[in-house]
Formats: C-alpha cells, structure tokens, sequence
C-alpha cells in the first residue's frame, strides 16, 4: 500500500523557482557558455589528429600445452594455474606489459625506422620523435610551466644535470630530456591481456598513421623476440654446446681418419708385426672418434629439436594495418563538448552561489 503522506523530494514549486532563478541570470549563462564554446574552438583547431593501431595476438604459453583441458577450463573461469605447472614458465602473458614499459624495451623502440606516407619522414623513430613530433597547445603550456618552474627552483638549488647524447640514449644514464622523452612513448603505448583467453591487444597512437602501423608492429615482433629469447635460452645454450663438441669430435674423426689412411697408405704390402698392430691402433682410435662424433651428431639434432619445441609462437589474430581515420574527436564534437560544460557549470554555479554564502556568513558568525 503505497503512503499517501510521502512528500516527493522536490516539490513542482521548487522546480518553478530553480528555473526562474536560471532565468533572471540567462545574461551570466550565455557569457560563460560562449568562453566555454570559444575555449572549445581553441581546443578543437589546436589540437592535433592522432592515430591508433591495434594488433591482436594469441601467444603460446607452456603452461597452457602442460595443464591441458584443466587450465582451459580454468582459463575461461577467469583463474590463472600458471603457479601449478612447478614454475616452469615465469613469464607468463599477464607479465607482458611490464616488460613492453621497460626502460630498455623502451630505448630499442627509438631505434626503429619509420616513415610517413608522403614519404617526407624517412628516419629512427628518436629523430623522428626530436623534429616531427608536434606538441598541442596543452602540452606547450604544460612544458613551459614545467620549465619556468625548474627555473625558479634553480635559483636556490643547484643541480649537476646530465645533458646526455640527444643522437644516442643510454637507457641507464639518462638525461632529464631523454628521460622525457621515453615517458611520452611510454603514454603512446597501451597493452591489455585478456585473463581469460591470454589474449593481448597491443595499441599504439601517433600523429602519422603510418608511423603508428610501423610501431605497433615492431612493438609486437620485439616482445615475441624478447619472449622467444627467454623460453630458448637453456636449449640454445645447450644447442650451441653440443654444436661445439659436435665440431670438435668431427675435426677429431677427420684428422684419425686421415692419419689411418696416410698410414695404410705407407704401409701397403708389409707384413711387419709392428706395422699391424699400428694399423689396429689406428683404425680402433677412428673407429672410436667416429662412434663419439656419431653420439655428439645425435645429440645436436635433439638439441635443434628442442629450441625449435621450446620456440613459442605468436598467432596474429588481428595485423597492424594504416587507419584511415584519427582516434580523436572531430573538432565539432570537441565545441559542442567544451559547450555543453560552460553551460552546466555557469548553471550550477547560479544554483550553489547563494547556499554557499549563506554558509560561510554564518561561520563568519
């Protein structure tokens, strides 16, 4: 039974007076609404068109072929059995993005070679970064506040600053510029892994949209480089271990081959007791050279096998392609936007003026 007593929470009169109260100050409304619809017009044609590339991969995890139908099961549940597997992976894809926002996987981005449509920028992505990229107004004011303030505090303290090489970064001795420098392609760069499936979408944003394509496919190549480093290293050390005795065990066989032969050679038609049991000796030490070269043989090609089952691969779902359109929003939609606001906040600030002082009168008193 509903009560017949309950008052709404705002009455219709209360509404009558928030709108004539609106009304008398439509004078104050309309200015700031147009500065907020000249400051969004500022905004819109000074702002720069940014592109944004994704690409989508599926990675090959150990622990996923190990766990088998349990891990998928518990994968679609959203729960991670990566632990269970005795830790035999530990890099695991939900890992992926610390390492993309490394400082030395940073630092091997600005090495890439990059280039524009037109054709007009054709250079390393760090010169690239150095001449073309262009700051928005917003980043022009945030840098020179940033810079006057540093400035200022130079006047009391004094500071021995690394100035660096502007044409080579160290990534463990940086300067405050190249420091700068790598935190904004650090922002430029977002990755998300899926729990469930470990799916990792990798997105890049850049002013040049072919520039853009070319950064999200070289981040996406260097992590399954740096994945496929890691998962191999053991079996690549003991490949190129066994390749070396395989080498020296072949030189060994060749050179007791060779010496048998030579000896047999010199020694054709003799009977001489001395003779034979030389030959012997020879033929017993190729024979065993050879065995061991055999074994070391063997022992290379199950090592090969191995690198080649512990290499994890990367199924590109979706590819890096050029967009054809910026990810930002269109200059319209930037004004009517910035608009939108002046008016809800000239608005609000008529509603809230009033109780507000009435507030602070009172605590004067």
């Amino acid at each position: 039974m509903e009560d017949k007593n309950k008052q709404p929470i705002v009455r219709e009169e209360e509404l009558y007076e928030l709108c004539r109260k609106l009304l008398r100050k439509k004078k104050f409304i309309l200015i700031a609404t147009a500065a907020f619809f000249l400051l969004g017009v500022v905004a819109a044609f000074t702002g720069i068109k940014k592109y944004t590339v994704n690409v989508v991969v599926a990675p090959e995890t150990s622990n996923a072929s190990q766990l088998g139908t349990i891990g998928s099961l518990a994968s679609m549940a959203g729960i991670d059995l990566s632990g269970m597997n005795g830790g035999v992976d530990a890099i695991y894809p939900l890992l992926y993005p610390d390492i993309v926002e490394s400082l030395p996987f940073l630092v091997g981005l600005l090495d890439v070679p990059v280039q524009s449509l037109d054709g007009k920028i054709n250079c390393p992505y760090l010169n690239y970064r150095q001449k073309y990229y262009r700051k928005s107004l917003g980043e022009k004011i945030k840098s020179s506040t940033k810079k006057t303030a540093k400035k200022i505090a130079s006047l009391f303290v004094k500071e021995t600053r690394f100035l660096g090489d502007p044409q080579k970064i160290d990534p463990y001795y940086l300067s405050e510029g190249q420091l700068s420098l790598v935190e904004g392609v650090k922002k430029d760069i977002h990755i998300n892994v899926d729990k469930k499936t470990d799916v990792i979408t990798i997105g890049f944003t850049d002013q040049e949209p072919k520039v853009t394509a070319i950064m999200a496919d070289s981040i996406t190549a260097r992590l399954h480089k740096f994945i496929i480093s890691y998962r191999t290293q053991k079996a690549q050390n003991d490949y190129d271990y066994f390749q070396k005795l395989y080498r020296e065990s072949k030189t060994e066989y060749e050179a007791a081959q060779l010496a048998y032969a030579l000896f047999r050679d010199r020694n054709q038609g003799l009977i001489k007791e001395s003779a034979m049991i030389e030959s012997e000796r020879l033929e017993a030490e190729k024979e065993l050279k050879g065995t061991v070269y055999t074994q070391w043989a063997q022992q290379l090609q199950f090592a090969e096998a191995k690198v080649q089952e512990s290499t994890p691969a990367f199924t590109i779902l979706k590819p890096a392609a050029i967009p054809a359109l910026p990810s930002t929003r269109r200059k319209l939609a930037t004004i009517f936007l910035w608009t939108v606001v002046g008016f809800i906040l000239a608005s609000v600030w008529i509603l809230i003026k009033d109780p507000i002082e009435r507030i602070i009168s009172k605590l004067k008193y």
